[in-house]
């Protein structure tokens, strides 16, 4: 896969996953995506078990497939690979969890090692900087504020119940999710930017 096109998977798995969720989750006879997380479509013993795991793990490669080439494209163009190796360590986060579905333990830890890849924009801020926008480093480090903001959110249940009603938990997650894959549509978009406009002749002048 060219590395131009592969670029584009930043965008496309974002929307399949959003899309994905709440298709699958409209498919489940009395799920709540309000009060229950993305995980419970798809946790053993629900008839979507095998659909989700399918899913999860499709979602899972084409995040590792999108990194390749934020890796290949940061070489060619002299940028750092560091934050394609964070966004890989999401994708290999994706992958397991998608591999061992709740209430598998391993699912958990999977769960938690995404913290990693959820470090990528501010790592995109620091190691890219404004080289694909003016704005770029900008939006990646409000990007990576909001993420610590629904990480201490999704958080709080274990040690501050009370902090909000729990109820509204499915809303907290699908927030820290849909705001990290938004963000792979954010770097999908100005990487395809900028190769667009270092294939413009004036720009090899």
């Amino acid at each position: 896969m060219k590395t131009q096109k592969a670029l584009s998977l930043g965008w496309i798995v974002s929307l399949i996953f959003i899309l994905g969720t709440f298709i699958l989750g409209s498919l489940l006879e009395g799920y709540n995506p309000v009060s229950q997380t993305i995980s419970e479509i798809g946790q053993k013993g629900s008839p979507l078990y095998l659909p989700w795991q399918v899913f999860s793990i499709s979602i899972g490669f084409l995040i590792i497939f999108f990194a390749v080439a934020l890796i290949n494209f940061a070489r060619n163009n002299k940028l750092s690979i560091l934050p394609g190796i964070f966004m890989l360590a999401y994708g290999l986060s994706q992958f397991g969890i998608g591999f061992y579905p709740s209430p598998h333990q391993l699912h958990n830890v999977f769960g938690l090692s995404m913290t990693i890849g959820y470090f990528s924009p501010l790592v995109f801020a620091l190691a890219w900087k404004n080289k694909l926008g003016k704005s770029f480093k900008t939006i990646s480090l409000v990007v990576f504020l909001l993420i610590v903001f629904a990480i201490f959110l999704n958080l709080t249940p274990a040690f501050a119940p009370t902090l909000y009603p729990l109820e509204y938990y499915g809303i907290v997650q699908r927030f820290l999710l849909f705001t990290f894959f938004g963000y792979c549509a954010i770097i999908s978009v100005h990487a395809l930017k900028y190769e667009k406009y270092q294939a413009l002749p004036l720009s090899r002048a």
